[in-house]
């Protein structure tokens, strides 16, 4: 029998049959063939997402670590209100997370894991900024982690926030600019920072160290609130 022959008498079966039956008589001989049209509609749809997701391209990779507070973090100051200011296109991702680290006694499992994950994402050049608390950019900073802004930021911008400059001694044993103290902006308040100073540092290796930059403009571009 030919398959339009085929096709054409199942129909006219089909149509004979109460709603019921129809129902039953489809769920009972063609379970396999809906079964596998699900499963190739879905891979379908996951390689298609997949294929979109690859025209997106990561501008920036942001961190705030050991920021307290009752109310959550705002992250949409950096992952949505900064791209906006830069100009960035709609397949440009900023990102924006959070992490808790403690060390000595006051380490746990969780701390240790964001520890890992931030050297894991250092090393695999993933993270560009991280915005932290003394400790752990005294940690991350002797290690060498940083760039020295002192040497990446233009005469302008170094002349407007360098009594704003946070040092930290690398593994040479040199003192350099780890980073900037960002506290009393427009930006900490909106975002609901909370570290006692919040500090900036652009991660040594960043692939985007342009934008990393151009957050430090925008966060001094606006006004500050002390």
């Amino acid at each position: 029998m030919k398959f339009t022959e085929k096709v054409t008498q199942e129909w006219n079966k089909l149509k004979l049959m109460s709603g019921k039956d129809r129902v039953w008589y489809i769920a009972s001989y063609y379970k396999f063939h809906i079964g596998v049209i699900c499963i190739v509609l879905f891979l379908l749809y996951s390689a298609a997402g997949v294929l979109y997701h690859s025209t997106f391209t990561t501008a920036l990779h942001v961190i705030y670590v050991n920021s307290f507070s009752d109310q959550a973090v705002d992250l949409s100051v950096v992952d949505e209100d900064f791209p906006a200011w830069l100009g960035l296109g709609k397949k440009d991702l900023v990102t924006a997370e959070l992490s808790y680290i403690y060390y000595g006694e006051q380490a746990t499992e969780y701390s240790i894991a964001n520890l890992q994950k931030i050297v894991a994402l250092i090393s695999a050049r993933e993270l560009d900024v991280l915005i932290c608390d003394t400790e752990n950019m005294e940690h991350y900073g002797e290690s060498g982690a940083f760039l020295d802004l002192s040497e990446l930021l233009d005469e302008e911008l170094v002349s407007r926030i360098s009594d704003r400059f946070w040092t930290c001694t690398n593994p040479d044993g040199n003192e350099y600019v780890c980073a900037v103290d960002i506290s009393g902006t427009d930006f900490v308040m909106r975002s609901g920072l909370t570290q006692e100073p919040p500090l900036l540092g652009i991660i040594t290796n960043s692939q985007h160290v342009d934008n990393a930059v151009s957050l430090i403009r925008y966060i001094f571009d606006e006004r500050e609130t002390q």
